[in-house]
């Protein structure tokens, strides 16, 4: 039998509390008030680059461009098509001896499958897409 003098008691601090009740609807339905709050009053970042993808027309991949968030889609096109020349990508874009603009015989569109080219002075970012196909112009 064992002597009730020699049993060993834990201290205090290593018995096992009781779980913790969870908290209850009205204290949750609070902290959720309290979050959407302080979320609501935080102002949404403002973009100031965009990264962009233009794929042009015969490239294997896309050159990656960053704009101004308020670019135009014709900024679009000159920074894409310096780029591919910059980057000394293949195939080489066709050279013209009397223009200046190289960018000036490509037009921009959302995909390779769209018919409609973008309008040059329309802003970038109203596009909602950062992905693009950039081709030369059909006279």
């Amino acid at each position: 039998m064992s002597n009730p003098s020699r049993l060993c008691i834990p201290p205090r601090d290593l018995v096992p509390h009781p779980p913790a009740r969870p908290p209850s609807c009205a204290t949750v339905a609070a902290l959720l008030d309290h979050l959407v709050a302080f979320l609501s009053e935080r102002s949404a970042p403002r973009l100031t680059r965009l990264l962009e993808n233009v794929t042009v027309e015969r490239s294997l991949w896309p050159v990656h461009v960053v704009l101004g968030a308020d670019a135009a889609v014709a900024d679009l096109a000159h920074a894409a098509v310096a780029a591919y020349i910059a980057e000394g990508r293949r195939p080489p874009l066709p050279a013209d001896a009397n223009d200046v603009d190289a960018a000036a015989r490509f037009e921009l569109h959302l995909s390779k499958y769209s018919l409609d080219a973008l309008n040059p002075d329309e802003k970038v970012l109203d596009l909602g897409s950062r992905n693009f196909f950039i081709c030369a112009r059909r006279f």
